[in-house]
């Protein structure tokens, strides 16, 4: 200890120093000369005034009272600890702090009590963000964290709740061997092998102490550890009624025991030796392996190894015909049975005494602590009431004036919103009215095209050719094919001109008739067109089927005008009340965004019709992609 004194004096008196000083403290187990090492980093972290430094001086003194089973100065250093540890500060120190505390707890029998520390230390521990730990830091956290697993499986062991306590020795179990602690984990699952044994599952118990054998020799165990496998294996061997391979494994325990003068050890194995000498009929051994077990118990005081070893003899000798020493030693075993049942009977009366003091506690905190929320609550409610209170009469006088002004600015708002839904309407009639009115024009001037311009054309045409006919000179001028050609083109383009501003077969055939004629108007121009028209509903109105019919003029005229396209695919499906229309082509695409930020008059034109016809429209187009168009319209 000295020379770790003169070290820490040559260093810089800082949280190393502190951490020198409290670690070999703790690797020593707290023996009583590291007292000296304790008490120097107490006074160092004086004389910083280092809260830090402070907490773990004063948490190391706490551990050493507590490994010295001073228990009530360990809680009053520990939690001296506490006072300088801030909110969500120092979480390694902290959870020890609890574990320790859990530890003076279960000391005391207040079992539950423990537990509670215990996961608390647990909880700390787990809220420690990892990736701000250095590499030894982590290796601390998984160190404690199945420390403190293995010591809730042995509480809860304690407490019978096994189910919980083999949880959390698996636990325990698995981060000792993530850790590559195989010695630890051997213990931990020799544990589990007892408290498997406790739940009479015999060979799930031989099993796990066999595994915490090899573990312990793998990690290097002392031979008195691995004998306590072999005590336990041979155990688990006479609960399964396998007497030699159970022999065998207490002649093995009992030899170490024996070689390394472990006393409590033997005490231990010649009972269970004793029992199975029973089984196997060799009263006389199984009386020499007692007698010399009750000689050696009665050394050690262990009350549950007497009444073991009594009752191995009071057998013993009963089927060996001594009834006097059966007797006695059966009044031996009921002596011994009965300290261990008023023993545990009195740790559990202390624990529930224990337990109902930490209660009660609890709740005097518990509501010391609601009170102080009820007072804070009251004075601020009444803060809260003067304030309000305050403000509703400062409010009030303008509240009173604004009121005439806001329900005037409503009324105003109603009445404009009125006008405004009046003046929509009277657009929309308007809009239709004039809808409807372009549509007869065009119907109109069609027909006079068709029947009036389109019939003069027809007879010019004829007298031309009677002319033609009677003066031969003029062929030799060529002008009569001239002629005749663009007489032909006229009356083609009134066709065109009548037959676009009102289809035939519209009128003839409907919707359904003037969209294959379309097609096949697209197909004379060299375009590869796919239609297909499905579930149209009848009795359609008439405008909204020129509507219609328009609008897909329009997005074919924007294909031909733009798109390079050399295939066109037109979709018409009705359904439930709604029809779809669909049109794709595969040429250049477009940039949407962009075109609607240029104000392009053509999708314009083709929305406008949509939105007339209560309609939604969607594109689907990047450049060099082509083109997708959906809309659908209601069709009522």
């Amino acid at each position: 200890m000295d020379s770790i004194l003169q070290v820490v004096d040559r260093m810089e008196k800082d949280m190393s120093a502190i951490k020198i000083l409290t670690s070999n403290s703790g690797q020593n187990r707290y023996i009583k000369p590291t007292k000296k090492l304790i008490d120097n980093a107490i006074t160092i972290s004086k004389e910083r005034d280092d809260a830090e430094m402070l907490a773990n001086s004063y948490y190391s003194l706490g551990n050493y009272y507590f490994f010295n089973a001073q228990l009530d100065s360990a809680s009053i250093y520990l939690n001296k600890s506490l006072t300088y540890i801030p909110k969500d500060k120092f979480p390694f120190v902290r959870s020890g702090i609890l574990a320790t505390k859990g530890g003076i707890a279960s000391q005391k029998d207040a079992v539950s009590q423990s537990i509670v520390y215990t996961m608390q230390a647990r909880e700390i521990l787990d809220k420690i963000d990892t990736t701000a730990l250095s590499e030894a830091e982590k290796t601390k956290q998984k160190g404690q964290n199945f420390v403190l697993a293995n010591s809730l499986a042995n509480l809860y062991n304690k407490i019978e709740d096994f189910e919980t306590s083999l949880v959390y020795y698996n636990i325990a179990n698995e981060a000792a061997l993530a850790m590559g602690d195989t010695r630890a984990a051997g213990v931990i699952t020799s544990n589990k092998g007892n408290l498997l044994l406790k739940m009479s599952r015999e060979k799930d118990a031989l099993e796990a102490f066999k595994e915490g054998k090899a573990l312990k020799l793998k990690g290097g165990a002392s031979p008195i550890s691995v004998a306590f496998s072999d005590l336990n294996i041979g155990t688990a061997f006479v609960k399964l009624n396998e007497d030699n391979k159970a022999m065998t494994s207490l002649n093995d325990a009992l030899t170490t025991f024996e070689e390394k003068g472990y006393q409590s050890g033997i005490a231990e194995t010649l009972p269970e030796r004793g029992i199975l000498y029973i089984k196997q009929g060799k009263y006389d051994l199984a009386i020499a392996d007692c007698e010399k077990a009750k000689k050696l118990i009665d050394i050690i005081k262990v009350p549950d190894l007497m009444s073991k070893a009594c009752e191995c003899l009071y057998d013993a000798y009963k089927r060996n015909g001594n009834f006097e020493k059966a007797l006695d030693n059966f009044e031996l075993y009921t002596i011994a049975r009965d300290s261990v049942i008023n023993e545990k009977t009195i740790k559990r009366l202390t624990q529930i005494e224990m337990q109902y003091d930490f209660n009660k506690k609890q709740e005097e905190q518990e509501e010391i602590l609601q009170k102080e929320k009820r007072l804070k609550r009251n004075i601020l409610i009444s803060l809260i009431t003067l304030a309000i209170f305050s403000i509703v009469i400062i409010l009030f006088l303008r509240k009173r004036m604004q009121y005439k002004n806001k329900l005037a600015m409503q009324t105003e708002a109603l009445q404009q919103q009125k006008i405004t839904e009046l003046q929509q309407k009277n657009k929309l009639l308007a809009m239709n009215s004039m809808i409807e009115g372009q549509e007869a024009e065009r119907l109109r001037i069609a027909k006079d095209l068709h029947d009036s311009l389109g019939g003069l054309l027809s007879t010019v045409k004829a007298h031309f050719t009677t002319i033609q006919n009677e003066i031969e000179q003029l062929s030799s001028l060529n002008l009569t094919e001239k002629t005749n050609n663009l007489i032909d083109e006229a009356c083609i383009e009134v066709r065109r001109i009548s037959h676009n501003m009102m289809p035939h077969a519209l009128s003839l055939s409907g919707l359904e008739g003037a969209i294959e004629d379309l097609a096949a108007h697209l197909k004379e121009q060299g375009y590869g067109v796919t239609l297909e028209l499905t579930n149209l509903p009848k009795g359609i109105e008439p405008t909204k089927e020129i509507m219609m019919y328009r609008l897909l003029q329009e997005i074919i005229s924007n294909i031909r005008k733009h798109a390079e396209a050399k295939n066109i695919l037109i979709q018409l499906v009705g359904h439930q009340q709604e029809i779809n229309l669909l049109v794709e082509d595969d040429g250049k695409g477009f940039n949407f965004e962009e075109a609607v930020a240029k104000g392009g008059l053509g999708l314009k034109s083709i929305a406008s019709r949509v939105a007339y016809l209560d309609g939604t429209i969607d594109w689907d187009t990047q450049p060099n992609n082509g083109t997708s168009l959906t809309i659908n319209i209601p069709t009522i």
